[in-house]
């Protein structure tokens, strides 16, 4: 009992402490639907995916070296945060510090948006240690811009990006802070260092026609604009801190910067805020995408509470509070018996079992439905693929070769959208609203499918006229090493509005239709008659491929439709 009087080692007490209990957090909690996604991706370790960068994989690849199920996946975020409250432990510069370690043990638990990434794996877990290793390194920097303090704020800045897109936020405020910095050679070495390590990401990229870039730039943002987006932008500002929001956001503000790394904390944390106030014009934001801000928010609000007994005193009640609330839902989180709510957790698996039964364990096509694949394959074991079609969105299934592991086997299709089909399985739901979603699905024998081929339309706009017989040819593209034939396949012409929404779509006749050999290019000859259309505006047309009625796929690139004559009825 006499080490614990000493500070050093109540931090270890209390650092062990966080780790067990996010350990056991891990273990009896089932996965969030993006963890089983995550998890697809280390299954084949690569510099990029689809959706991220890719350090969320290869923390769930060292996480399952050592164990498996979703301890598995998760041991190396704990260990990853535990290691990140040691960081931000070293960064705070106080005097006083080692006094009140319990307090800055309170502080990290009555934020509660680092309670949810203390065991959860997503893209965000390596982007907070780096953004603390960032902080450290600049801070260090800062002091001595010596050759080993530059290598690693390069390091980190690699780190930030690897991680997720948006770590770049966290480099260019603290430059803006301190503009000073385009006159040091080593920041620019630095900055260069970090570039280097990013290569391969981009390389990637590159040869992979930079899906990320793409979805998250061009496709993903794809609502209208409501007026609800920007206000939960800053509902969402008080969520990932919790009720400990007044006193910590008043801290925030009233901490006195007395330094150039105070003066880059305080631009990190306004920067975030007004870089996605003006993203919620664009698109709904989400709470994790701020979720930077805690770091410094930490770093400068314990130091003001160090200094203040009033504020602390404010602290200590809150942030008990709240350490009480947050216990709680991390029960209820783990055990669905005692929670009031159905979270997602809770219903992770609660399908699985049923569909496995009525799809006689065979292999399973879920079409529109990354997250049903991911949780399937982790749960059963079974070999699944996500078929994307152009209602929803592409995923890292349409990159990886998960579509080859299918083809000749003996399997089903399922999903909601096949309400032509025999229904299978009511599955649960989060929304009160809608509590469960009904799944169809047919079996299908010696699947067959080439969904990466290419129709290319090689002009930028059609000319049509409603209700009359268009011909027009399409470059069709056999991008596989193997034969096709189109025995299980319709062309479909889809028309698309404003955000890609689909209007309509209409059967396509190809008059020259015949197999192709692998690698083979031919020019096929379409007919279409065009359908009467709502006025719209920039209507796009395109050819996609609808492979066993599974809906129509991303085959086909948009082309812009010159003139549609509408009748005197609108």
């Amino acid at each position: 009992m006499t080490l614990l009087k000493k500070p050093k080692y109540q931090f270890i007490v209390f650092l062990l402490i966080f780790l067990i209990i996010n350990l056991l957090q891990s273990n009896y909690t089932d996965l969030f639907e993006d963890e089983a996604y995550y998890w697809v991706w280390s299954k084949n370790l690569a510099f990029g995916y689809f959706d991220h960068p890719p350090l969320v994989a290869l923390w769930i690849k060292i996480g399952t070296f050592f164990f498996n199920d979703e301890l598995g996946l998760r041991f190396f975020s704990t260990i990853s945060f535990s290691l990140m409250l040691v960081i931000i432990w070293l960064t705070i510069d106080h005097k006083e510090k080692w006094k009140y370690v319990w307090l800055y043990f309170l502080l990290i638990s009555s934020v509660a948006l680092l309670q949810v990434f203390s065991f959860v794996t997503t893209p965000d877990t390596p982007l907070f240690l780096f953004a603390a290793v960032f902080l450290y390194a600049y801070k260090q920097f800062l002091k001595d811009n010596n050759w080993f303090n530059t290598l690693i704020l390069g390091f980190a800045m690699a780190g930030l990006l690897y991680s997720k897109y948006h770590g770049i936020l966290i480099i260019l405020f603290t430059l803006l802070s301190n503009l000073k910095l385009l006159k040091n050679n080593k920041f620019w070495f630095a900055s260069i260092f970090g570039f280097l390590l990013f290569l391969p990401h981009l390389y990637w990229q590159y040869i992979n026609d930079y899906p990320t870039f793409i979805y998250h730039l061009k496709e993903r943002n794809n609502r209208a604009y409501k007026f609800e987006y920007t206000l939960m932008h800053f509902v969402n500002q008080i969520a990932i801190v919790g009720i400990t929001f007044p006193i910590i956001y008043k801290a925030f503000y009233k901490q006195q910067v007395t330094s150039l790394f105070d003066r880059s904390l305080k631009f990190i944390v306004y920067g975030f805020i007004i870089f996605f106030f003006f993203g919620s014009f664009k698109t709904r934001t989400q709470a994790q995408w701020t979720g930077l801000i805690l770091i410094p928010l930490v770093i400068l609000t314990f130091q003001y509470f160090i200094q203040h007994q009033n504020a602390r005193k404010w602290l200590i009640r809150l942030g008990t509070a709240q350490l009480i609330i947050i216990l709680i839902a991390r029960m209820f989180l783990a055990n669905e018996n005692i929670s009031p709510v159905k979270l997602e957790p809770h219903i992770a698996k609660t399908w699985i079992h049923e569909l496995k039964e009525k799809t006689n364990s065979k292999p399973i096509i879920f079409v529109d439905s990354y997250q049903n694949a991911s949780l399937y394959a982790f749960y059963t074991g079974i070999k699944t693929h996500s078929y994307s079609i152009l209602k929803s969105r592409k995923s890292q299934y349409d990159l990886v070769d998960f579509e080859n592991n299918m083809q000749n086997k003996n399997l089903y299709v399922v999903g909601k959208l096949l309400k032509n089909f025999p229904f299978l399985i009511k599955q649960k739901n989060r929304s009160h609203s809608r509590p469960f979603t009904d799944l169809y699905g047919f079996p299908v024998q010696n699947y067959t499918t080439f969904q990466k081929v290419k129709c290319i339309i090689e002009t930028d706009e059609i000319m049509m006229n409603e209700g009359e017989k268009i011909s027009f040819q399409f470059k069709f593209s056999n991008t596989y090493s193997k034969n096709i034939n189109f025995d299980h396949v319709k062309f479909i012409g889809v028309f698309q509005g404003h955000k890609n929404k689909i209007l309509t779509k209409i059967p396509i006749h190809i008059s020259n239709l015949k197999p192709l050999l692998s690698d083979e290019e031919i020019l096929f000859d379409a007919t279409i008659t065009v359908p009467k259309l709502d006025k719209e505006e920039n209507i796009s047309f395109r050819v996609a491929l609808e492979f066993y009625d599974m809906l129509e796929g991303y085959q086909g690139n948009k082309i812009s439709v010159g003139y549609i004559n509408k009748s005197s009825s609108q």
